[in-house]
């Protein structure tokens, strides 16, 4: 019997970018020998009757509405969906990603050999701004990490046989995907960290500037308070975050240390951990980065 998988997709707004993604997920090696279905829940106003017919031979596609906006509630719908469903493993995938031709079955494989719950791997910028890289998640492949992102994550059904949620706190500044799977590990989920299969996000050049550098790393700063006092409670949070601010301290002086030697790259690590540094203070000020 083929495994039963679904690929889980939010989109608003972004068609084409949505048409170059499912293109990739038919194109995956040895994508009949299984039996994919695709969850694509939309948050826009957007009609997706004529796109959905382009792909009415090659994918099944179970399509929805979700008119709540922000980031939270389609992922959620997703979540109620797929809880109803009997099925062997799912995955999120950003709508702007393609993925590597042998992604599902390299996905497959490590989770298999490894008896994990969930694996991950990092998602590529086609573009080579180093703003951009300098934010790439980057691991050792088989690094034992603690949480993953919506952008390429593959997981076990029984990951979501329970009652959480992502938290609508983070509902306008983002970083509920990381709460979401810190308490999925808080309660025993096991994750593996796969450099084999990436995922390739489309060239964006709203992001490909020092504003945007900023703002994104300020935001990260903020949220954090929320996701570790949402976490651990008040008093171990506040302690959490101290260790945090510590670590990023630490890496920031690094950082300040080798931009001296005119790496480019090192100085844009240095701004990186100096707006996140920032944006924690912020954060436990009580202000929030809004992006969404």
């Amino acid at each position: 019997m083929k495994n039963k998988i679904f690929f889980c997709i939010c989109t608003k707004n972004r068609k084409l970018k949505l048409f170059k993604n499912l293109i990739s997920l038919r194109n995956l090696k040895d994508y009949l020998k299984y039996d994919i279905e695709i969850i694509l829940v939309s948050n826009d106003k957007s009609n997706y009757v004529d796109f959905l017919k382009r792909f009415k031979n090659k994918l099944k596609i179970d399509f929805y509405k979700e008119t709540f906006s922000g980031v939270v509630f389609p992922r959620n719908k997703i979540l109620k969906i797929l809880r109803k469903k009997n099925f062997d493993y799912a995955a999120f995938i950003d709508d702007d990603c393609i993925v590597d031709r042998d992604w599902l079955n390299s996905m497959i494989n490590v989770l298999k050999k490894n008896k994990v719950d969930i694996v991950t791997g990092p998602q590529l910028s086609k573009s080579n701004n180093l703003f951009l890289k300098a934010i790439e998640r980057d691991f050792k492949n088989g690094s034992k990490i603690k949480w993953a992102s919506t952008n390429n994550v593959f997981f076990k059904s029984s990951v979501i046989r329970n009652n959480l949620t992502f938290s609508n706190k983070l509902n306008e500044t983002g970083g509920e995907d990381q709460l979401f799977f810190l308490s999925l590990f808080k309660i025993g989920k096991t994750f593996y960290w796969n450099s084999h299969a990436p995922v390739y996000e489309f060239r964006d050049q709203k992001r490909e500037n020092l504003r945007w550098f900023i703002k994104r790393n300020l935001r990260y700063g903020t949220s954090a308070v929320i996701i570790y006092k949402s976490l651990y409670g008040n008093i171990v949070g506040y302690f959490v975050l101290f260790i945090k601010l510590i670590n990023d301290l630490k890496r920031l002086a690094v950082c300040m240390i080798k931009s001296l030697f005119f790496s480019k790259k090192n100085f844009y690590l240095f701004i990186m951990y100096k707006m996140r540094v920032i944006g924690l203070l912020i954060g436990l000020l009580g202000f929030q980065i809004k992006e969404y």
